[in-house]
């Protein structure tokens, strides 16, 4: 199934099994953690090639699980969640908020937050404070529990993925309501460094029967040596159309992040502005020399 589907790191909500367990298959590593049989849990699969990179599996409860992996001296922090639904109380939304602040806590700086968040983030609005967490490519319209995981993005800022990648409507949304007249995206990858991320796309047919489709990104892992002599990267012309389109992407998001003070003056944010430009250039360039491209996908009820 991971073959089929392109994927190194698969992340499972509603996985439906009572335990606690790590389990080596033939192709695949299988963890997971269910309190209550046929009833909530979340997991991994990650294809056995990087079995040697995974450092730990932890989980703090049915619905919040921490993945570290280690590439190159690289720490990657992959939290897999299954928020409650629609009907829950705001207690037990709450408590999973909690669980999810103790996962965030233990995972370092690289934290990859994905799954089913029972939430609609919606439209960016004119509010300036979304910016760096919202793109223009959201879809529908937002509600109260898309307003806590904004909330939550802005607090431990972390990029909302799905919104920042153009794509047919039709393959923006990952829920299908039982009637097949509701369609809702529910499901997100949330990222701390967002400007790795070189796409997320939602699939479809993938072969199981569920009410979820999968959303996958591509995150570009830098795997060249670290030198101890410092040196500055100059920008190199745009030469190709992907050159120039993945330059056009970094730029987005970097001024997405662009902060002004209330007392700054004009060079220094001009000093800013050219820093962005400047930075993101040399980004394009530094992604052309990333060698591995590691997928992190995010799956629901299975």
């Amino acid at each position: 199934m991971l073959q089929k589907i392109k994927i190194d790191i698969l992340g499972l909500a509603e996985v439906r099994r009572k335990g606690y367990a790590i389990e080596e298959h033939e192709d695949y590593i299988f963890c997971y953690k269910g309190e209550t049989p046929g009833l909530h849990g979340v997991g991994f699969l990650i294809k056995k090639e990087h079995k040697n990179n995974i450092v730990s599996f932890t989980a703090f409860s049915d619905r919040v699980a921490l993945l570290k992996m280690e590439y190159n001296n690289q720490l990657l922090a992959i939290i897999q969640v299954y928020a409650p639904t629609a009907n829950a109380t705001d207690e037990e939304i709450n408590s999973f908020y909690e669980y999810l602040q103790v996962a965030q806590s233990q995972a370092g700086d690289n934290i990859f937050l994905i799954g089913d968040f029972n939430a609609k983030v919606g439209q960016h609005t004119t509010q300036d404070s979304e910016n760096f967490v919202l793109g223009k490519f959201g879809y529908g319209n937002r509600n109260k529990r898309g307003e806590k995981l904004i909330q939550h993005a802005l607090e431990y800022k972390l990029t909302i993925m799905n919104t920042f990648f153009k794509a047919r409507k039709n393959r923006k949304w990952t829920w299908l309501s039982p009637c097949g007249n509701y369609k809702n995206e529910i499901d997100f990858i949330l990222s701390s460094h967002p400007t790795r991320i070189r796409n997320v796309e939602v699939l479809h047919g993938f072969g199981f029967r569920s009410d979820h489709r999968l959303v996958r990104a591509t995150y570009m892992l830098d795997q060249r040596k670290k030198s101890r002599t410092s040196f500055k990267s100059q920008p190199k012309p745009l030469k190709t159309d992907e050159d120039k389109s993945t330059y056009l992407k970094n730029l987005e998001i970097n001024l997405h992040q662009l902060e002004t003070e209330q007392e700054e003056d004009i060079q220094t944010f001009y000093n800013k502005l050219a820093n962005i430009i400047n930075t993101s250039l040399v980004r394009r360039l530094r992604d052309n020399e990333m060698k591995t491209t590691n997928k992190i996908l995010s799956v629901r009820r299975s």
